[in-house]
């Protein structure tokens, strides 16, 4: 088991998408995208997920919604992205572009995590 913190992510990221794309981010706030990111992960699941230590069964989500927001960042940044292509799947700036992609993503992220479940606590109050 392979633990992420948010370095890990955010080289992953870089890798994956490209550190071409990337630079155009300074490294402190593709970081800051990636702690805004697991906060929205916290709130999805109820989890108590930190910058370290990052399971592996949040990896996915985690990635995929940093580089959801790493695409729009550079769209508005750079007036749009040429074409983007992860694994097999390559989208042209004809097919739609890069915003079409990193809603996409987002979409996917969200759709996981919320198979993962909420952890939910219980407290008994007992009055008296």
């Amino acid at each position: 088991m392979v633990l992420w913190n948010t370095g890990s992510c955010a080289t992953h990221v870089g890798n994956v998408i490209g550190w071409t794309v990337v630079g155009a981010l300074s490294g402190t706030t593709l970081n800051d995208m990636v702690v805004q990111e697991i906060n929205f992960i916290n709130t999805i699941t109820n989890a108590n997920i930190g910058t370290t230590g990052i399971e592996e069964k949040y990896q996915p989500s985690l990635s995929d919604l940093v580089l959801s927001k790493v695409m729009l960042s550079t769209e508005m940044q750079q007036g749009g992205i040429d074409s983007v292509s992860l694994g097999d799947l390559s989208v042209s700036q004809a097919g739609g572009g890069g915003a079409e992609l990193a809603n996409q993503l987002r979409i996917d992220a969200i759709a996981r995590l919320r198979e993962l479940g909420r952890y939910v606590r219980y407290k008994r109050v007992i009055g008296g």
